[in-house]
């Protein structure tokens, strides 16, 4: 006879790569037109002859039903560490941290990187991670949360379509506004908790904004890869400056 207690953790197990797996082809199927909308010059009909409603209908029953076993499991003990670590999340904030951790990442990953520049998205969830994962206080850690989820549930919101995704860029402007007020507010925060100025929490602006700009310029021009959303505010001035300014100047030298 089978153990129920290890059936049950291949059931946690089995539920969350389900899950995971729904939640993809569910992603990847928002790409085909459901409402109506323009796919290469042609016009979609009404949405039930759409071409997504049943991946739709198939992968959100999976989701549904993942969803029901992974409560089910983690009820009947499939996941005893899990129900440890939430116990222990009065001592220890240990579970909330690992939720605001992928909350974050869900953010930037589903709603910053497609929509807002690439480098400005990426500071902010840095210096997010940086000052609200330093030290182990729940007020630092929900600050940080709410200044990724403010401006990737507006992006969300305003420019949820991927024929939006290149859009004006008033998302742009909402994630830098974010940045920089979350970067004051770490500073003064920490200075007000610690009665001093935090070395780390000073500087991770700066490292926040010069590692992905960095890495995006080295994709772009370096190995010629493509790079999300290339009309973000940041990064089309700098693609434009690129072959404007910089190009034809290495080119003279070169001569």
């Amino acid at each position: 006879m089978h153990d129920r207690a290890a059936l049950r953790r291949q059931d946690f197990w089995t539920a969350l790569l389900l899950a995971g797996l729904s939640l993809f082809f569910l992603w990847k199927t928002s790409e085909i037109p459901f409402f109506r909308a323009n796919a290469a010059g042609v016009e979609s009909g009404r949405w039930y002859n759409s071409a997504a409603i049943v991946p739709y209908a198939i992968f959100a029953t999976i989701l549904v039903l993942s969803l029901g076993l992974l409560v089910t499991a983690i009820r009947q003990g499939g996941a005893p560490w899990l129900r440890r670590a939430v116990t222990a999340d009065a001592e220890t904030g240990g579970f909330a941290r690992l939720c605001a951790v992928a909350a974050i990442m869900l953010f930037y990953i589903f709603a910053l990187v497609p929509r807002v520049d690439f480098t400005i998205a990426s500071a902010l969830v840095l210096q997010a991670l940086i000052y609200g994962f330093h030290e182990t206080r729940a007020r630092a850690t929900a600050i940080a949360v709410v200044a990724v989820a403010i401006p990737a549930l507006y992006a969300l919101a305003m420019h949820f379509p991927r024929s939006e995704w290149n859009t004006p860029q008033d998302d742009d402007w909402i994630t830098l506004a974010a940045f920089v007020i979350l970067a004051v507010v770490a500073l003064v925060e920490t200075r007000l908790c610690h009665g001093r100025l935090d070395k780390a929490i000073a500087i991770a602006p700066v490292l926040s904004v010069l590692v992905p700009f960095l890495l995006v310029i080295a994709m772009a021009f370096g190995f010629r890869q493509n790079v999300p959303n290339r009309t973000g505010l940041l990064f089309k001035q700098v693609e434009y400056h690129y072959y404007v300014t910089v190009k034809p100047w290495l080119a003279g030298k070169g001569r």
